[in-house]
């Protein structure tokens, strides 16, 4: 666990399953939530349960896969880094919070922050990766914020409640973290 001036961010727990369910809200998508045909996922309570509990087929639950509390124990959203195999030195941030104008303050900042520190200072990655949906404007600012740069814009990836959805990709080098 850690503790930070504005945040707890801790690993995920079964108990947990039905705070990140309510991430997977259709009318608010979000490009960490897509598979890899980006499609939206609509995994049940017991599958997230499941997923968080580590009793998926055997494997573990992803130890990297963190809650992210206020001050007060509240869960307020999640976050973690998607690391593909290990010789390609990088990973994906991913970073959801329940409500849009969290993306703006100190809660979010702190966590963005942990997450850089792992990767650049932790694991010596020579980058990292996000990707945000044109609707999720709150955490495109947070990652311009924090150093990020687009690397180019997906046209309509996505077709969800009557509209079709861009998808952006960003990055961060080690010496702009």
């Amino acid at each position: 666990m850690i503790t930070g001036a504005h945040s707890i961010i801790r690993t995920a727990e079964a108990d947990d399953a039905a705070f990140l369910r309510r991430l997977y809200d259709p009318d608010r998508p979000r490009a960490a939530l897509l598979d890899r045909r980006r499609e939206p996922l609509t995994p049940t309570l017991d599958e997230l349960r499941e997923v968080l509990g580590g009793r998926t087929k055997g494997r573990q639950a992803p130890s990297e896969f963190l809650a992210v509390e206020d001050t007060t124990g509240s869960v307020v959203g999640f976050c973690t880094m998607r690391t593909s195999k290990q010789e390609r030195n990088y990973a994906q941030f991913v970073l959801m919070l329940f409500e849009e104008d969290a993306y703006d303050s100190p809660l979010a900042e702190e966590t963005l922050a942990f997450l850089k520190f792992r990767a650049f200072q932790e694991l010596k990655l020579n980058k990292a990766t996000a990707h945000c949906l044109d609707c999720e404007s709150g955490f495109r600012n947070l990652l311009v914020r924090n150093g990020f740069e687009s690397d180019g814009v997906q046209r309509e990836v996505l077709f969800t409640r009557g509209r079709w959805h861009n998808v952006e990709s960003m990055t961060l080098f080690p010496d702009k973290a």
